[in-house]
């Protein structure tokens, strides 16, 4: 009993569990999978309610264990069979007709999770990277709409197989339209009648010339196998021992011999395989038969001696088209009848055919569509995520550092057009009355946080705005992060099609509500930008390219000089809009923008007189004592007593470089009269209150003009005189526009006046030594006829101190305004209102100018 127990027992450990044949469990799935079309009666069943999700699973399990049990390298038979067959190719068409509903996110899963689970590279053979374009085309299709997450996890997976190697982006863009009947460029090959392929019609559907086989793309037979009816791919055999005849076709499904293609569902431009006729065949649109075939091919054109073939689109052994439901470009399986399948309306009958049904409408044109497009599709999708992942996914796609592939994505795509068009559209979307302070309001987009913008109300037209300002950036990063090549094929679109075409127009126009509302978003445009390459494109746009000095009258560059001229509108509203449009520019990291607006004038230091060698306080001689208000800068007739009493030195002294420093920060502090000054009755602090803040702006200043090469002390003079003889000097369109605001700035709105004078605090903290010695120098020796800051606030200071005479209780309504402009007291009406406003507005600066001089020190070197 032990003894046979123990024999039992041994027995038991040495049966060995039978090995599993892959292949034969692949092909048993890919069978179930197309045996679905035989079984299934009801048309409404969703595909994931079938086993074809796991059919799809199990055959994607065994691909990848049958690699990781191969060297690398190898080529398994389960991948050799899927590869030869053409399994992907019916798939997409399967994917295409979307039967059963849902199939198309299989057939996109599937795709997706083989690309990125298997190591063998897939993407160079045509029977991979042809079923992945024609799947790319689907996603612009009517029927992609519900699927953008299987299409974003596929072109993830693209994306990220082409950054591994970027010589793969070609490949995948190469395919033209393939649904539109239009076929890769394949390498030429002959076929056995001597007929070279590379001559023959490539299209799918296009019929075969006389003399040559249907099936122009096999491969030479190996041991064991037919070659009538072997698939042919490139460089790929069927594994030793099988045959054809028991395989899936390519795009659809096969005939095996011995098997009638009469019920055979036909899609469009199809033809029949050789011996068999059209007459059972169901009738498709816009088909049409040449002389001497029958009327039921429905427009199918055979050349001489052959008969109408599908389009290779054939069913495997023993299956039936009974169950198949027609489908553009879906065949019927074996044994199934025509008559059982579902009739498509609106297919029409030629002449001589029986017209039971009405006339079919001619289908709309389908656009070509790649990686490109899709990409750009989901990166304006409304979901957040899908977008977020699509843009990260263009970025990489954009970032390749190779030369080729850059070269394929800038010139031989369509991206740059689809982002700036995309770009247009959102613009376009925005309300033309859209304040400009509601657009400095908003925060700064971030193409990360899509659809922020919409959730809090805001102002009308906030959330097209954000979505503008939104994609702007996306570009805007793109174009940092991408290949030299694509940036600047971008960028220059975005200044053709966007600057140019869309907002130039809106610009130059003469409504002031669309002028006001093109103004306040290139403001944002220009704040949001940050890559050099569109803001130079920006800037050139705007200013122009000139860097010579400017003479009066001098109009070279059309929309520049309106925006300057629109700093001194009769609307306050756009005067108002384009300074705080200047205010945006100045502050970008671009010389061009000061050196256009203002410096190219100072080159020459010509605002100085000649013979000045030496800076000090203005001494009054007796033939000056008739000089008029205009020509004296200093003209102090009016003013109190102690008005203009300053601690200047007398010219003969030489200062230190600290003592110069607060020389200027006297004269400028001592510009008010202690009559006119309020803010030390409300305990408020003196001008070191400003130093902060001036502090942070000259430190950006300065790190923006790190690079430019700027010297640190003027120019001397003779070199000047020498390089500029008989310049009669002109502070440039740009300065006098300011200088004339200022000089109005006691008959101006408070904002306005804020507005200019933050504009004028901009420019004084550049730190280049001409700018600086204009704007913050109160002693220069200014040339006949010139003006600069200190001279313009001298002559307002002076013409404020006698409108303030006229003013009863002057002081007690400053101290009043004062309060009500912090907000101490409600505002209420009184008299003379803009002109207290406009002294508390000249108060401050005053004070922000002496920070701003103390901030940057002394100029450097001689004068």
């Amino acid at each position: 009993m032990l003894s046979r127990l123990g024999a039992l027992l041994q027995q038991a450990v040495e049966t060995r569990e039978p090995s599993v044949d892959l292949l034969e469990a692949f092909t048993e799935h890919w069978t179930g999978i197309t045996g679905y079309y035989l079984e299934a009666t009801d048309e409404s069943v969703p595909a994931r309610q079938t086993d074809i999700p796991w059919r799809l699973r199990q055959m994607l399990d065994i691909l990848v264990h049958e690699e990781r049990q191969r060297p690398p390298g190898d080529t398994g038979p389960c991948l050799e069979f899927l590869l030869q067959h053409k399994l992907l190719e019916t798939l997409a068409t399967l994917g295409k007709a979307e039967y059963p509903p849902g199939m198309r996110q299989q057939v996109l899963l599937f795709f997706s999770r083989l690309l990125g689970q298997l190591q063998h590279p897939l993407l160079h053979y045509l029977n991979v990277h042809r079923p992945v374009q024609k799947l790319l085309q689907l996603s612009g299709d009517r029927l992609g709409s519900g699927t953008e997450r299987e299409e974003l996890q596929f072109t993830a997976v693209l994306c990220s197989k082409i950054q591994q190697d970027p010589g793969l982006l070609p490949h995948i863009l190469q395919g033209k339209s393939v649904l539109n009947g239009r076929r890769a460029p394949e390498s030429p090959r002959t076929d056995p009648s001597g007929t070279s392929a590379s001559s023959m019609p490539r299209a799918e559907g296009l019929e075969h010339p006389p003399g040559t086989a249907a099936n122009s793309e096999c491969l030479e037979p190996s041991p064991g196998t037919t070659a009538v009816s072997t698939p042919r791919t490139e460089s790929l055999e069927h594994p030793l021992g099988t045959s054809a005849s028991s395989m899936p076709r390519a795009e659809g499904l096969e005939h095996p011999s011995g098997t009638s293609a009469n019920s055979t569902h036909r899609a469009e431009g199809l033809e029949h395989p050789p011996g068999t006729s059209a007459s059972s065949m169901p009738r498709k649109e816009n088909l049409e038969h040449p002389p001497g075939t029958t009327a039921s091919s429905e427009r199918l054109e055979h050349p001489p001696g052959t008969t109408a073939s599908s389009e290779r689109l054939e069913h495997p052994l023993g299956t039936s088209a009974s169950s198949m439901p027609r489908a553009e470009g879906l065949e019927h399986p074996l044994g199934t009848t025509a008559s059982s399948m579902p009739r498509k309306e609106n297919l029409d009958h030629p002449s001589g055919t029986d017209a039971t049904s009405p006339p079919a409408q001619p289908s709309p044109a389908r656009r070509d569509s790649n990686l490109v497009t899709c990409l750009v599709a989901l990166c304006r999708s409304k979901k957040s995520r899908v977008a977020l992942k699509a843009r990260e996914n263009m970025l990489l796609l954009a970032g390749l550092s190779q030369e080729a592939a850059a070269t394929c994505l800038a010139r031989g795509t369509a991206l740059c057009q689809l982002l700036v068009g995309h770009l247009c559209d959102l613009y376009s979307a925005v309300p033309a009355g859209t304040d400009p302070a509601d657009v400095l309001g908003m925060d700064r987009a971030s193409w990360r946080s899509q659809g922020d913008g919409a959730g809090d109300g805001g102002f009308p037209g906030k959330e097209s705005l954000a979505e503008f300002l939104g994609w702007l950036d996306f570009l805007d990063e793109l174009v940092m992060g991408a290949h030299p090549l694509v940036a600047d094929a971008i960028s220059q679109a975005v200044e053709e099609k966007f600057l140019q075409g869309t907002l130039q127009p809106q610009l130059l126009q003469m409504s002031e509500l669309a002028v006001l509302g093109a103004t306040a978003v290139l403001t944002g445009t220009v704040r949001q930008l940050r890559s050099p390459a569109l803001l130079h494109r920006l800037v050139l746009f705007l200013l122009g390219p000139h860097r010579h000095p400017e003479t009066p009258g001098d109009a070279a560059h059309a929309l520049r000089a309106q925006l300057i001229e629109r700093c001194d509108h009769l609307s306050d509203e756009i005067s108002l809009a384009s300074l705080r449009l200047f205010e945006e520019l100045l502050r970008k990291p671009h010389e061009h923008v000061a050196h256009n607006l203002v410096l190219r004038n100072l080159e020459a230091r010509a605002y100085l007189q000649r013979g000045a060698e030496e800076r000090g306080p203005p001494e009054t001689e007796p033939e000056e004592d008739g000089l008029e208000l205009e020509e004296d800068p200093y003209f102090t007739d009016g003013f109190p007593d102690s008005f203009g009493v300053t601690k200047n030195p007398s010219p003969a002294s030489t200062p230190s470089g600290k003592e110069r420093v607060s020389e200027v920060v006297s004269s400028f502090l001592c510009l008010v009269p202690e009559e006119a000054k309020t803010s030390s009755c409300m305990e408020e602090g003196g001008y070191d209150t400003y130093v902060h803040d001036a502090l942070a702006m000259v430190q950006a200043c300065r790190a923006n003009a790190a690079p430019w090469g700027w010297p640190s002390c003027p120019r001397p003079l003779d070199s000047c005189h020498c390089c500029h003889p008989g310049v009669v000097f002109y502070e440039g369109h740009f300065l006098k526009v300011l200088f004339d605001r200022m000089s109005r700035i006691l008959d101006q709105p408070y904002s306005l006046n804020l507005q200019v004078t933050s504009v004028l605090s901009q420019l004084a903290a550049f730190p280049h030594p001409h700018l600086h010695e204009y704007l913050l120098d109160p002693y220069l020796s200014l040339a006949p006829g010139c003006r600069s800051l200190f001279s313009v606030l001298v002559r307002v200071i002076g013409e404020l101190m006698q409108r303030l005479q006229r003013v009863p209780h002057a002081r007690a309504k400053l101290l009043l305004v004062r309060r009500q402009l912090l907000g101490l007291v409600p505002g209420e009406q009184m008299d003379h209102a803009v002109l207290l406003k406009a002294v508390v507005v000249l108060e401050e600066f005053c004070k922000e100018l002496a920070a701003i001089a103390l901030v940057k020190g002394p100029p450097e070197g001689p004068p």
